[in-house]
């Protein structure tokens, strides 16, 4: 086949390439031959190949002949399917544009349940999907599916709010002691609700980290104790045991955090005042301002928000497009904070005064870059330490400029090799010291 020879070739160019650029070759070759085995897989299934065999389905027939997972399979046959339907991702494929992950995206962007606006959104669409992915990074792209996503459903003339009577929370109850919630409730509300339980989240984490024996160390970050990823901790059961690691996962720290929050609620007294909590959103100066004017006058919804305007940002911290009257409807309910960054009017600076970043300037730097700094790190912001990158012993000043956010597992690195590199350089001195004193004898 003419594919199966275009493969044997770029695995025999593989060969002459470097290390670097033989592995991103390699990446795009497996890609390729993912996508291959599902097409072949469905071309089999449907000229009747599998009428002999026990199975029906092509997922189940590759999962079982390939000794795969059922899962991964599934995932390979879907793929093949939008490959032989869209003809842009079919392109985009050839190409090489498009990855496995790329296809994964656009699957989950048209859902087996779709609905017919959407279907015809993506039809229209999916060619400027697949350019979109030639002109961005994988991450970007995301960002620009998820708005997409969005705008379709602001643009579906079928689409309705839901009315009171269906909002609504219900608790199920489990014979192994837990308790599902399952429910629906305004997006404005749930944006808020979910902030207020990260900061819970954290906190806990926090403290369980402190309880497993690791306290907090320079500019915050937690010190030996916890592991790389700050998810597992050493409890010691009892002296004739091991130290097992338990996994403890942000998800399970989202969970113990609805409690907490119920339970500070309920403990606030009858004549205290709860704060409000203060959701995020970054919206650019000309949209604010453009929402605030069409508000101001009364003027209804023109149509769906321009998500890919340039310079249009209207996003969560987490990365997550909000339309931009949804937006500003969260402004007018909750409270606004304010943060100019690339600005001469409000530059935050603290120069020597303070060593560590807090208060204005460490959200100031969170704003800014969203997650940690590492190269290949996504961690978000929020959870790492802001770190100097001109040190504060070496004259660095504490102000947005010189702060970048830093997750432990970086920010150990960081500090680690600077002290090894201090104790180089005070080897090498001393030793130089004694050399000329030496020299005379």
């Amino acid at each position: 086949m003419a594919v199966i020879e275009k493969i044997r070739d770029r695995l025999e160019r593989s060969a002459h390439l470097d290390v670097p650029k033989q592995i991103v070759e390699l990446c795009s070759i497996r890609d390729q031959l993912d996508c291959l085995i599902g097409t072949l897989t469905m071309e089999l299934a449907d000229s009747g190949g599998l009428g002999d065999t026990r199975f029906h389905n092509p997922a189940s027939w590759l999962a079982a002949e390939s000794n795969r997972a059922k899962g991964s399979v599934t995932r390979t046959v879907r793929r093949a399917r939008l490959i032989d339907r869209f003809a842009g991702i079919a392109e985009g494929v050839e190409d090489h544009t498009l990855t496995t992950d790329h296809l994964d995206m656009l699957a989950r962007m048209v859902p087996a349940r779709r609905t017919v606006h959407r279907a015809e959104m993506f039809d229209a669409h999916h060619h400027g999907l697949v350019q979109l992915a030639r002109e961005h990074d994988y991450d970007d792209w995301i960002k620009l599916c998820r708005a997409w996503v969005l705008l379709c459903d602001d643009a579906d003339p079928h689409a309705k709010a839901p009315e009171d009577k269906d909002l609504g929370i219900d608790f199920t109850e489990h014979l192994d002691g837990t308790t599902s919630l399952t429910g629906l409730v305004p997006t404005t509300d749930a944006l808020v609700f979910k902030e207020a339980l990260h900061r819970i989240a954290d906190q806990l984490r926090e403290q369980e980290r402190r309880e497993a024996g690791g306290g907090s160390g320079e500019d915050g970050v937690v010190d030996p104790g916890v592991d790389a990823d700050g998810d597992r901790f050493d409890y010691t059961i009892s002296e004739y045991t091991l130290r097992p690691v338990l996994r403890r996962g942000h998800r399970y720290f989202m969970a113990r955090a609805i409690s907490h929050l119920a339970e500070r609620a309920l403990v606030v007294p009858e004549a205290g005042k709860t704060p409000e909590p203060l959701l995020v959103v970054l919206m650019d100066s000309v949209t604010f301002t453009a929402e605030k004017d069409r508000w101001a006058h009364g003027e209804l919804s023109g149509g769906p928000d321009p998500v890919f305007r340039p310079g249009h940002t209207c996003e969560t911290l987490d990365g997550d497009p909000v339309g931009r009257e949804q937006a500003f409807r969260i402004a007018l309910d909750h409270r606004i904070a304010r943060c100019v960054i690339h600005s001469p009017s409000r530059r935050v600076d603290l120069g020597r005064t303070q060593r560590l970043f807090g208060g204005a300037a460490r959200d100031a730097v969170i704003w800014r870059d969203r997650h940690c700094q590492a190269p290949g790190c996504r961690r978000p912001a929020r959870w790492c330490a802001i770190d100097h990158r001109t040190e504060w012993q070496d004259g660095g000043h504490t102000d947005s400029d010189n702060g970048e956010p830093l997750c432990p597992l970086h920010h150990r690195a960081k500090t680690e090799a600077r002290e090894r590199e201090r104790r180089r350089q005070h080897d090498l001195a001393e030793y130089r010291r004694a050399r000329e004193l030496a020299e005379p004898f």
